[in-house]
């Protein structure tokens, strides 16, 4: 009888090959939505916004387990004339080893349509974050987050996924390039509107500063495509305070 023997080399590259398809999957769809704006016909709407964040995150005790998760955002549309959407999303969540977290949480969001009430949407997420790959050219991590959407406009449940990918390379004890990409996709059709498939995309490229040996400021360009009746793409300046625990 042939004896099995286990290869641990053998599944760490079968682990790696799965991780590469899956990370070349998701840039090929983000690739393609990064070029939908530029292929759109010429009714698609184009809107410049202003988008602000705060995003607060960590251990807050260095021997617990434990990890909280804040981000609040106010985003001014309209040519930067009137907010348009706030958003505020709180969470809990564990380390799994040095380079994965699991996070669960709710997020309220309300949006505001120029001489429209406005919606509230409540979620309720659940994310992984994880650390790729780290080289001499830049530290590659990603974030996958699921969501359920409940809308005072329909009685469904909206699921959706979002692919989160995030590039950054130090120029200097202070600035930091970066760059990130996240593409979201809706699992189902709603009665509030959400029909499933590509749903948006967002494209970010900017500088990071670090402002105090805690507190970071990141702003750039950020180009958002909305897929629907009539795509939608905004051109957004966005600055973001991160503050980690």
């Amino acid at each position: 009888m042939r004896k099995e023997i286990y290869d641990p080399s053998f599944a760490s590259r079968y682990t790696m090959k799965s991780t590469l398809h899956a990370l070349t999957a998701s840039l090929v769809l983000s690739a393609a939505s990064l070029l939908s704006p530029l292929l759109a016909p010429a009714i698609s709407a184009q809107d410049t916004q202003g988008w602000t964040a705060l995003f607060a995150n960590g251990q807050p005790d260095e021997d617990s387990p434990l990890l909280l998760w804040f981000d609040g955002h106010a985003r001014f549309s309209d040519d930067i004339s009137r907010l348009g959407v706030s958003i505020i999303r709180p969470g809990i969540g564990t380390k799994i080893n040095d380079r994965i977290s699991l996070w669960t949480g709710y997020a309220w969001v309300v949006s505001r349509a120029d001489g429209r009430s406005s919606i509230t949407e409540h979620r309720i997420w659940q994310q992984a974050t994880y650390r790729i790959a780290q080289t001499s050219f830049g530290t590659l991590t990603g974030r996958t987050r699921l969501e359920q959407r409940f809308l005072e406009t329909g009685d469904d449940t909206g699921w959706r996924a979002r692919q989160f990918l995030r590039w950054s390379t130090p120029l200097s004890p202070r600035w930091t390039a970066t760059a990130w990409n996240e593409t979201f996709i809706a699992l189902n059709d709603t009665d509030f509107g959400a029909n499933a498939g590509y749903n948006q995309n967002r494209f970010f490229a900017g500088l990071r500063w670090k402002v105090t040996p805690r507190a970071s400021l990141e702003g750039g360009y950020l180009l958002n495509h909305i897929n629907g009746t009539q795509d939608q793409t905004n051109h957004n300046i966005s600055l973001s305070l991160i503050v980690p625990l």
